[in-house]
């Protein structure tokens, strides 16, 4: 599972030590996991006693109940540290895509949702950020009905296609994602981080995108059709945690914005 270090305005445990709490969440998914792993043997061994049980649908409610866990405890520690604590967006545990992406990224990778990134012009809105290895994707998320196509038509706008032929239309995500990834090229070239490749990757992990020519070459298109080889290919590029990498995040943490108030 990938690193939800930020969120939004909110505080961060990893603003105040990067380092440290990049390596207790190994250790805490690998500890707690053994711990949840051993209770299930230990219920399915009990439930068997008194008769059938079908082993891997068990399997799969214990893990999804576990990943579940550890993403709460995720959000936890992006917006509150031992002194401070922030309000949590209301609509963060309906953003279906971010427990996707969560779920589906190995552990070395790291996403900041939607950060505001202060620059010399002042506070900016960004798109969300995922770090690997080398790479910055710029995150912009669309979403619609089940099975519905997203069809770019202009500079402007993109069309939202349902069954059934109903149609609306949305602001070409092409828009924020040319300033996000404009501002991050410009933060990562300010600070001397050379060894990153910014780019831009419009997410609709439940619907399709019709890749009309209109923009393709400066986004990539992740959709039902190549959302898990897109996962694969981001865990390549996050193997092992390199010193650029940790850099990059801990001076992005830096410079982000932060609203909170002390604890009671």
């Amino acid at each position: 599972m990938a690193q939800l270090i930020k969120i939004n305005q909110c505080v961060s445990r990893y603003q105040h030590n990067f380092r440290l709490y990049a390596n207790r969440y190994h250790w805490l998914k690998q500890r707690r996991g053994q711990e949840w792993k051993q209770n299930w043997e230990n219920h399915l061994s009990h439930i068997k006693t008194y008769g059938g049980v079908d082993d891997n649908e068990d399997k799969k409610s214990w893990f999804h109940d576990f990943e579940n866990w550890l993403f709460e405890k995720q959000i936890e520690w992006s917006t509150r540290t031992a002194y401070e604590q922030s309000q949590l967006p209301e609509s963060i545990r309906e953003e279906c895509w971010l427990k996707r992406i969560v779920h589906g990224i190995n552990d070395v990778s790291f996403l900041m949702f939607q950060p505001v990134l202060l620059t010399k012009s002042g506070s900016v809105q960004l798109d969300s950020l995922l770090i690997s290895n080398d790479t910055i994707s710029c995150i912009h998320p669309v979403s619609g009905a089940y099975g519905a196509v997203f069809r770019p038509v202009s500079q402007r706008q993109w069309k939202i296609i349902a069954d059934g032929g109903n149609i609306r239309t949305i602001i070409n995500p092409l828009i924020s994602l040319r300033r996000s990834q404009a501002v991050v090229s410009s933060f990562l070239k300010k600070n001397e981080l050379s060894g990153f490749n910014v780019t831009s990757v419009v997410y609709a992990p439940e619907c399709y995108i019709e890749d009309s020519g209109t923009g393709s070459y400066e986004a990539e298109f992740v959709d039902r059709r190549n959302e898990r080889s897109w996962f694969q290919k981001v865990d390549q590029h996050s193997l092992l945690m390199k010193r650029e990498q940790v850099d990059c995040v801990e001076q992005l943490l830096i410079h982000c914005e932060t609203v909170a108030e002390p604890r009671d």
